[in-house]
């Protein structure tokens, strides 16, 4: 297979360009390996283990915790024989 050729630029007036291109000129090993395993751990999916890791210390973190609900204080009000009513017509109107 051929090699492909892409050319970059870098606007050291933007804030990321910059960073990004001090961010290379560090770089002791290779510039076109680092650019394409930047490239490619931008585009692949999250690491499942990093995933599952995470999980699972939230699992254990939660394992002795209990949720209780408490019961609600107030009663629901009732409804008024007048809002059955319109409850009741609104029913049939729908056709229920």
């Amino acid at each position: 297979m051929k090699p492909k050729r892409i050319s970059i630029r870098f606007n050291t007036e933007n804030e990321a360009d910059q960073k990004a291109w001090e961010f290379l000129q560090g770089v002791q090993d290779s510039k076109n390996k680092t650019v394409i395993a930047a490239i490619n751990s931008y585009f692949e999916p999250v690491n499942s283990s990093i995933v599952d890791i995470v999980r699972q210390t939230i699992r254990e973190c939660l394992q002795n915790v209990s949720v209780v609900q408490p019961l609600p204080t107030e009663q629901p009000p009732t409804l008024t024989e007048d809002e059955n009513a319109l409850l009741d017509s609104l029913a049939d109107f729908l056709g229920g």
